[in-house]
């Protein structure tokens, strides 16, 4: 709240800052503008109000009458159905005639894409699939429609039942299937009539509701997928909308008229909706919502014309005005200005007698304060070149010192290897610039065998002998790309770009090289030996410093425990036995 009234108040002080001409205009332009803002506020709630109306009245009347014949589609292919399912009932038992019958319904009625009859086991006793429907070479299998949600529900409940669009177990295309119960001489139930309605013939339907320039209706069925619809793509994918609150809105029953975003038109669109009664079907009659505001700008286009007209004289007087005040200001502010263009070389006019008096206050103040710059302006040069001249030699000392201190905290004072806060950077850069999937890391982990040993023998200063003798030995080693570094105490680490098989192989020749160095302290020959942990991997976005650094630690444990002076590759078996540790 404070940063908010603190906002206000730097911006009311930066409109009172404003020149005086720019004031004076923007006062009239307020006095004008406020009545024509209100009186354009009502014009526009207006005008929105009447487009709401009409986009009531006509988007969900659209959705509602589009809902009707589908409605009426769906119930005449139910009763033909029902009809056929008395049809059929004395020639069940003869598959040819049963076979014949389903073939003249199927070409009698265009609606069905194939007919088939299955009994109560989830057998296909006949079935017939329309001579214009594409379908596989392959065998049909009897019990294709043994699994179907449709004629299972028909089975468990003696009751019609219609499907969401689906793929066609025929030939895998959008379909909707109809399923309607046969019942036998007794009353129960002997086989189910299952018919595929065309999803073609409700495009059709679909189509006919057009309006605007990229006004469309669409249609999904009671899970949210798209039965019919503009984007023939959408439709081959049977596209889930369930998503959508508008979709939501149809699946749950409702009707009425919604704002939503399209990712077919990619606009706002305001859409009327419907749902199918006896399917649960919905039907949605978008429009984009910009040809909506173009009606209402229409509307308000001549009142926006008659308000900007009365605002451009309102502005037009406000600037002669503003330049009748401000005219003697303005002047004083121009010969300002060249003086500094001109280095205060020059003179400010005396002011006018039928000026202000401010103004003429202001020229006077103006011309002592141009008299006391030009004296002091040879005293400024000079101390300006006095001040870039230190300036300029305090950088210098600056860089040198930044230099040195960078390799400072780079290396490590006593081994001149980088140090372990480096070499973590320095890996950590690696990882986050990571090659192709191929880019191969080793990391080897080094510790001096029995260092301890040589600490309390011989004393600190062997043991800082042998760190250097180890250091400078695992630098003949580095190739280009390579970094070794002091880890710890006794510890180094090395980041080699290889492999595993060469990680080994250059580790068991860095540790022979160390086992044959020749150091010799006070007359006395001092044995060094290392062991190495090894950890290898392909570079990739789960690796971090952290686990790679634990996992190679937990490899040169393995290797002192082993009995020192070998090399030891990480595996999973190594971890599972250090966390149990």
């Amino acid at each position: 709240m404070d940063d908010f009234l603190w906002g206000l108040i730097m911006l009311f002080q930066r409109i009172l800052s404003q020149p005086v001409n720019r004031l004076l205009v923007l006062v009239m332009v307020i006095t004008a503008l406020l009545p024509i803002s209100l009186l354009a506020v009502h014009l526009n709630k207006t005008a929105w109000d009447n487009g709401w109306r009409e986009i009531r009245e006509k988007h969900q009347l659209l959705a509602e009458n589009l809902a009707s014949p589908i409605q009426i589609y769906v119930d005449d292919h139910f009763a033909a159905l029902g009809l056929l399912s008395e049809t059929i009932k004395p020639v069940i038992s003869r598959s040819e005639q049963l076979s014949s019958v389903l073939s003249i319904t199927v070409d009698k009625l265009r609606g069905f894409a194939s007919m088939a009859y299955v009994d109560v086991q989830g057998k296909m006793l006949a079935y017939k699939i329309a001579n214009d429907i594409a379908v596989d070479s392959k065998p049909v299998s009897p019990y294709l429609f043994a699994t179907e949600r449709c004629f299972l529900f028909v089975r468990q409940t003696d009751k019609q039942y219609i499907s969401g669009i689906k793929p066609s177990p025929f030939n895998l295309k959008p379909t909707i299937i109809m399923g309607m119960p046969v019942f036998n001489a007794q009353g129960h139930l002997q086989g189910v009539l299952l018919g595929e309605l065309r999803v073609s013939l409700i495009e059709k339907l679909r189509k006919q509701i057009k309006f605007g320039k990229r006004g469309h209706s669409a249609i999904v069925d009671q899970n949210g997928r798209v039965i019919a619809h503009p984007n023939p793509e959408w439709m081959v994918e049977m596209k889930d909308l369930s998503s959508w609150p508008i979709v939501q809105a149809m699946m749950a029953g409702k009707r009425g008229v919604t704002e939503f975003y399209s990712s077919f038109v990619k606009q706002d669109m305001v859409a009327g909706y419907a749902s199918v009664p006896g399917t649960g079907w919905g039907i949605m009659v978008p429009q984009p919502k910009g040809e909506v505001a173009a009606q209402v700008n229409q509307f308000m286009h001549s009142n926006y014309l008659w308000g900007g007209l009365g605002l451009i004289a309102a502005i037009i007087i406000g600037v002669f005005i503003s330049r009748w005040i401000t005219r003697p200001i303005n002047r004083l502010a121009k010969a300002s200005q060249r003086l500094l263009d001109n280095d205060l070389d020059g003179d400010i006019a005396y002011p006018q007698d039928y000026e202000p008096r401010e103004a003429r206050q202001l020229g006077f103040a103006l011309k002592s304060l141009v008299r006391g710059l030009q004296h002091t302006k040879h005293e400024v040069a000079e101390l300006n070149r006095n001040l870039q001249y230190r300036v300029n030699d305090a950088t210098k000392k600056l860089r040198v010192a930044n230099r040195k201190l960078q390799e400072t905290v780079k290396s490590d004072f006593l081994t001149s290897l980088v140090n372990r806060r480096y070499f973590e950077m320095d890996l950590s850069e690696t990882l986050s610039h990571r090659g192709d999937d191929s880019s191969h890391l080793s990391i080897l982990l080094f510790d001096i065998d029995n260092f301890k040993v040589i600490n309390d023998t011989h004393g600190h200063a062997a043991g800082d002998e042998v760190l250097t003798h180890v250091a400078r030995k695992l630098e003949q080693f580095m190739r280009t790309g390579d970094v070794a570094a002091r880890y710890a105490g006794d510890e180094f680490v090395l980041r080699l770009c290889c492999d595993h098989r060469v990680a080994m192989s250059r580790a068991n020749q860095i540790r022979q090289a160390i086992e044959d160095l020749e150091i010799v302290w006070r007359n006395t020959r001092l044995q060094v030996t290392v062991s190495i942990g090894i950890y290898s991997e392909i570079l990739s976005e789960e690796m971090d410093v952290r686990n790679i650094l634990h996992k190679v630690d937990i490899a040169m444990y393995e290797a002192k425990k082993r009995g020192r002076n070998c090399v030891k590759t990480f595996n999973h078996d190594m971890a599972t036995v250090h966390h149990l540790r």
